[in-house]
C-alpha cells in the first residue's frame, strides 16, 4: 500500500454519517489502498484537521452542554463521546479503549467528575463527585450543590 496519507475530507464525509466511526475511516482508506491506522484519525480530529462535532447517537448526559467550537475536541469532550458509545455497545477500537479505561479509571479512584465552563480557556475541569447528585461522569449542570434544580439559561 501507498504510504499512509489521510484524505480529510473523506474521513469527515464519514464521520458525520451516524453510526460511523474511526475504526470505518481506516477501512475505507484501506479499500482505496492507504495504509492508515485510527490514531492517524484520532490525532487529526484532536489538531483540529477534521472537523467533526457529533452527537450522532449519543445519550444526552454524555455532553448536556453546548460545547465552543475551540473545547469540542479537547480530551474530556473526547472521553466522554467515547464513553457514551461505549455504553451503548459500539464499536471504538483497541486503542480508545484503552484510553477510556484509563480515564474512568482515573475519575473513579479521585471520585471526580467533569465540569464545563465555557468562559475559560481551559474549557473542562475535574470536580469532586457530589454524592446523590452526580451520578454519571459529568457534573449535573442544572443541579445546585443542595440537590435543587437550577433554572436552565434561554
Amino acid at each position: 500500500m501507498p504510504a499512509a496519507k489521510l484524505d480529510v475530507k473523506l474521513a469527515e464525509q464519514i464521520l458525520r454519517q451516524p453510526g460511523r466511526t474511526q475504526m470505518d475511516v481506516v477501512a475505507e482508506h484501506a479499500r482505496r489502498g492507504i495504509d492508515i491506522r485510527q490514531n492517524t484519525v484520532s490525532t487529526a480530529i484532536k489538531d483540529g484537521r477534521i472537523k467533526v462535532e457529533s452527537k450522532y447517537g449519543l445519550p444526552r448526559y454524555a455532553i448536556p452542554w453546548k460545547l465552543k467550537p475551540e473545547h469540542r475536541h479537547l480530551s474530556p469532550a473526547r472521553m466522554l463521546r467515547i464513553q457514551g458509545r461505549y455504553e451503548q455497545g459500539k464499536p471504538i477500537g483497541e486503542t480508545l479503549e484503552r484510553q477510556r479505561q484509563r480515564w474512568v479509571a482515573g475519575l473513579l479512584i479521585e471520585n471526580q467528575v467533569i465540569h464545563y465552563d465555557p468562559d475559560t480557556e481551559e474549557g473542562f475541569w475535574r470536580f469532586p463527585r457530589r454524592d446523590g447528585i452526580d451520578r454519571w461522569y459529568v457534573r449535573e449542570p442544572w443541579i445546585d450543590d443542595d440537590g435543587n434544580q437550577i433554572v436552565r439559561p434561554a
